[in-house]
């Protein structure tokens, strides 16, 4: 297990650098060919893309073995192996949502025929925002105060840590979530308005990741949700009117299980 532990340990540090932002610039336009008909695009752009696919190729093998961790081995992990797995995946999806940014995307759909969609990493981001809801939800709730240990002070010790990891989740989960409300909420037009067709093909695209986030709020603890309610409430009426079926109907499920239990 501890050997295990130090090799995630050492891919989180080749992982985080793979969230900058400068290896993920979007692909360039198509030039035309110079005038002694050689095409140097294809030169320009292949080694890009070879960087940024075998980094995808890695990090889906990375979020694999970390879930397979996350399933079977997190309550024997220590509080700084538990924090480091959270924030080895939180550098996987700064790297993918970076990607698929609105920007990026919107900038790759000018380049290809419009029934075709862009280059994206939304396979990766979503199964990485899943892994990351889970391990977050698992440790924000409640320690259920049975230590194996019959040691008074190993008790408390292990008790403290915990509470230091459960106030660390609770300030990832909160920030993530809102996150990704706040990005898709900023992509909603105002009243009245439609949205372009690019922002509308962005915003359906990204539909899984939202929808993903908004069930993972329906079972946060109530408690957290209740909390935090003034930063998650106008995220989450401006979605409302949104375009996309299955947003709206996540939308739903979260009103049903924990807005309404907040109503007087």
């Amino acid at each position: 297990m501890g050997n295990m532990m130090d090799n995630l340990l050492v891919r989180s540090l080749t992982s985080k650098s793979k969230g900058r932002t400068d290896d993920i610039v979007p692909p360039s336009p198509v030039k035309a060919p110079d005038a002694d008909g050689a095409d140097k695009t294809d030169d320009e752009e292949n080694p890009m893309m070879e960087t940024v696919r075998s980094k995808c190729i890695t990090q889906l093998l990375l979020l694999g073995a970390i879930d397979s961790i996350q399933k079977r081995y997190w309550s024997r992990l220590k509080t700084t192996q538990q924090t480091a797995i959270m924030d080895i995946l939180l550098s996987l999806l700064e790297f993918a949502s970076s990607y698929n940014s609105t920007s990026n995307l919107r900038t790759r759909m000018h380049h290809i025929p419009p029934e075709r969609p862009p280059l994206n990493l939304l396979r990766q981001e979503l199964a990485g925002t899943a892994i990351y809801l889970e391990i977050l939800q698992k440790s924000t709730v409640e320690h259920d105060g049975n230590d194996p240990s019959e040691d008074t002070n190993g008790h408390v010790i292990e008790s403290d840590e915990h509470e230091k990891l459960k106030s660390l989740a609770e300030g990832k989960l909160v920030s993530f979530c809102g996150q990704i409300l706040k990005d898709a909420s900023d992509l909603q037009p105002s009243t009245g308005e439609a949205a372009s067709a690019d922002i509308h093909r962005v915003l359906d695209l990204r539909a899984p990741v939202i929808v993903k986030v908004l069930n993972g709020m329906c079972i946060m603890d109530a408690q957290i949700f209740k909390k935090h309610i003034r930063e998650f409430y106008p995220l989450i009426t401006k979605l409302i009117c949104c375009d996309q079926m299955d947003v709206r109907g996540a939308l739903g499920d979260l009103f049903s299980k924990q807005l309404t239990p907040l109503m007087p």
